[in-house]
Parts: C-alpha cells; structure tokens; sequence
C-alpha cells in the first residue's frame, strides 16, 4: 500500500512523487500519457519503458552498484514505486572526487553493455558514496559507440555547466573509469573523437 504525499518534479516524461510503501518513505514515478500518441501505442511504450526501467535499476544493484530498491512496479500506470534515497544531487555539490566516483560508476555499467542513455550529474545522489537514481532510458548495447555517446554526453554537460572545472572534472571522471576498465578506454575515446568530427563536419 502507498499513498502520495507530494509532488517532487514533474517532467516532460514523468512525475516524481514522494509516497509511503507502508511505513517506508519512498519515491513514485510514473510516465504520463501523452495525448498526441494513439492511446494503445502509448500505453505499449510507456508499459515497456517502465519495465526495462525497473530491470535495469536491478540489474545495476545485481552487478554492485548503488541504485534503489525497486518496491513496486505497475504496468497499467506505468509507475514504479522505489526506495527514497537521502542526500543532496551531485549536479549541486559537484567535486572531483564525485567526478571519479561516477566514471567508476559509468565504468562498471559498460562492462557489463549497460548504456545509461542519460549520464548527467544530476541523475545521482550523494550521501558518503553515490547512487544512481534515473535509468529511464537505459538501454543493453556491446557497441563502442552507445558507450561513447554516454561518455560524450557527460563531458558536454561540463562544458556547459562547470566551464571553469570542466577539463579537470573530465579528468577525474576518465581516471575513474579507467580504473575500472582501462582495456576499452583508449578505443573509446577514439570513438568519441570519430563522433566530434562528424559533428563539425556535418551540413547545417
């Protein structure tokens, strides 16, 4: 049993919720309906996204990393009921030693061919060590590609947000994930590279 006790974020995809699960703080999520797609398609993708979001939440935990504990999960309202994780995002109090501790963390999803779809900092929460909190758009891939295109995401989010430390912080973050999983590192920054020229070159 929960009940809502307030709205946290509402989301161009989902509503955030602060609920009870029994006598367990606890957060809801649940993907709104979009009106502009047909109803039975959206039902579909909202109910398949909702599944795979809480699968990977899991399998991310199976694999030992921090993530919540996954309480509850409706289909039909495309809600996933999970454990309220205290502390402040690391988009707020973001340091080098956070910085190193989410490439771990980006590192060890990419050795076993999770891509996150959506690596920024404020996707996780820090109290001691970090957990990760969204994995809406996860996704299983072995392509260097996928894993770059995470890793680049996250390198743009710096230079966008912390110019002044953005050289620094990416250092921090590649020496995490290189500690975890340096055999692939180099091969990945190629790609990164290979995936910025596209980009300058490519017709406006």
């Amino acid at each position: 049993m929960h009940y809502y006790l307030e709205l946290l974020f509402k989301g161009a995809e989902s509503n955030i919720y602060l609920t009870k699960w029994y006598d367990k703080k606890a957060i809801s999520k649940i993907r709104i309906p979009k009106i502009y797609r047909h109803r039975v398609l959206d039902d579909d993708l909202r109910r398949r996204r909702t599944i795979s979001e809480s699968k990977m939440i899991a399998l991310a935990k199976e694999f030992g990393l921090r993530t919540p504990y996954i309480y509850f999960v409706d289909t039909v309202r495309a809600e996933i009921v999970m454990e309220f994780i205290s502390g402040t995002r690391a988009s707020k109090v973001l340091t080098s030693s956070i910085c190193n501790e989410i490439g771990r963390f980006v590192s060890t999803l990419h050795l076993f061919n999770i891509i996150h779809g959506d690596l920024t900092p404020a996707n996780f929460i820090v109290n001691r060590k970090i957990t990760m909190i969204d994995m809406g758009l996860s996704f299983h891939s072995t392509r260097r590609e996928d894993k770059a295109m995470d890793i680049r995401l996250f390198k743009e989010i710096l230079k966008s947000t912390y110019h002044r430390n953005c050289s620094e912080f990416f250092g921090d973050f590649l020496d995490g994930y290189k500690s975890v999983n340096s055999k692939e590192l180099d091969k990945i920054l190629q790609r990164i590279d290979e995936i910025e020229t596209r980009k300058r070159y490519a017709p406006t």
